[in-house]
C-alpha cells in the first residue's frame, strides 16, 4: 500500500454560455430572441454566474452585463458572419464548460464536425421557428426564459474526491465528510491537502460537481507530508483517568465525583478545573495516539476524522460518536467497513488510537 498527498486548489468551474444566432432566419425572430435572453439575465439567481455571450462564427465573448445597452447593435455587427459554432467551441474543453446553450433559427453548418463532442452532445438547443438548428441530430426544444434561466442554474453544488482503492486517512479541512467512499465538501475557493493510501500510483480524481449533475475536473497535485504535530506529555492524574477509561469507558470525575462517559474531557460543573488538561484543549471530532510505553505517557493530536490505525486499514470518524475501520480487499480492489470502536483502538504494545 503507498501513501500519497495531495494539495488540490478549488475551484468553482466555468461560466455559462450562450450562443446567439444572427443570421438570415434569425433576423425576423430577432425581437423574440433579445427578449428572452433579457428575460433569463433578470431570472437567474445571484448565486449563478452571468453567462459569456457569444454570437455564432465570433469567437469573442460579450458581456451579459451589457447585453439589454447593447443587444441590437451586437446583432448588426454580427449578422454578416456564417452559422459556425466551431470558432466559439474551440475555445472550451469540453470538461471545463458547465452549462452551453444555443438560441437559433436556422440551421448551424459546421454541426457534423462537433456532433460527437460532449459540448454539442449536452448543450441547451433551442429553436425558434420551422428550420432545424441541428437537422435532427441533437434534441432542440422551444424554451420560456424561465426554463432555460432554470437549466442555466448551474452554480457549484459541491467538491468530490476519491476512487474504489484511493482511502483518505487526512485532509486539512473539517467541513469535508467522508461519504459513500468519498470525501464530499462544499468549500469552493482556497487548497486543500490531502493523504491517501493506494494501491499503485493511480491518483483518486477530483471534480466540482455542478447542480445539474455536470463534473469538473479538478488536478490533483503531489506534495510533499504536512509536518504533523508533535507528542505531548500528560500528567499522571489525566493517564490514569484515560486508563480508568479503558477499562469501563467511564470515569470518576475528580472536580465532581460524578461518572462521566469517556469523551467528556470537562466537567460541566461550574467553575471546576480542566479535568483533562491536555485532551481538553483539542477539538472534538478527531483523534489521538496514546503512547504509554515509557515511563511518562504522552499523546500525538490527529487533527482529522481520519486516521492511519494499519497498513491497510484507516479509521473514520462516525457523525454518531465512535469510529469505523476500514480495510483494503485486494479481491475486490477496494475498501470496505470492518471493526468499529467506540473510545479506544489497539495499535501496538502499550500504544492506542483513541477517539476525540
Amino acid at each position: 500500500m503507498i501513501e500519497q498527498w495531495y494539495n488540490l486548489t478549488l475551484e468553482p468551474g466555468a461560466k455559462p454560455v450562450l450562443i446567439l444566432d444572427t443570421s438570415e432566419s434569425a433576423k425576423s425572430y430577432w425581437p423574440v430572441i433579445r427578449n428572452l435572453i433579457e428575460g433569463i439575465l433578470e431570472s437567474m439567481p445571484k448565486s449563478t454566474p452571468a453567462p459569456s455571450i457569444f454570437f455564432l462564427g465570433n469567437p469573442l465573448p460579450h458581456d451579459a452585463s451589457q447585453f439589454p445597452a447593447q443587444a441590437d447593435y451586437w446583432f448588426h455587427k454580427n449578422a454578416g458572419r456564417g452559422s459556425f459554432i466551431g470558432p466559439i467551441f474551440d475555445q472550451f474543453a469540453s470538461d471545463a464548460l458547465t452549462t452551453v446553450v444555443v438560441v437559433g433559427a436556422g440551421r448551424i453548418f459546421d454541426l457534423p464536425d462537433w456532433s460527437n463532442n460532449a459540448l454539442a452532445r449536452d448543450a441547451i438547443w433551442c429553436r425558434f421557428g420551422p428550420n432545424s438548428l441541428t437537422d435532427g441530430a441533437l434534441p432542440e426544444e422551444s424554451y420560456a426564459c424561465e426554463q432555460l434561466a432554470e437549466r442555466m442554474n448551474n452554480s457549484s453544488a459541491h467538491i468530490e474526491i476519491g476512487a474504489a482503492a484511493a482511502m483518505p486517512f487526512y485532509w486539512d479541512d473539517p467541513t469535508f465528510v467522508f461519504e459513500d467512499g468519498r470525501l464530499v465538501g462544499s468549500k469552493l475557493a482556497g487548497s486543500l491537502q490531502l493523504g491517501f493510501l493506494l494501491p499503485d500510483e493511480t491518483p483518486p480524481s477530483a471534480a466540482v460537481v455542478h447542480t445539474n449533475g455536470s463534473r469538473h475536473q479538478l488536478p490533483l497535485a503531489p506534495v510533499e507530508p504536512p509536518p504533523m504535530p508533535a507528542w505531548t506529555s500528560i500528567a499522571m492524574g489525566e493517564f490514569n483517568l484515560l486508563k480508568q477509561c479503558k477499562k469501563e469507558q467511564r470515569f470518576r470525575c475528580p472536580a465532581c465525583q460524578e461518572m462521566h462517559p469517556f469523551g467528556q474531557f470537562r466537567c460541566l460543573q461550574q467553575g471546576s478545573k480542566p479535568v483533562f488538561p491536555t485532551l481538553g484543549t483539542y477539538p472534538q471530532g478527531g483523534f489521538c495516539q496514546l503512547d504509554a510505553w515509557e515511563w511518562e505517557a504522552k499523546v500525538l493530536h490527529v487533527p482529522c476524522a481520519a486516521m492511519k490505525v494499519g497498513d491497510q486499514a484507516v479509521a473514520l470518524r462516525m457523525p454518531n460518536g465512535g469510529a469505523q475501520v476500514y480495510r483494503y480487499q485486494p479481491a475486490l480492489n477496494s475498501w470496505r467497513p470492518a471493526e468499529s470502536f467506540s473510545a479506544f483502538f489497539k495499535l501496538g504494545e502499550k500504544l492506542d488510537a483513541m477517539v476525540l
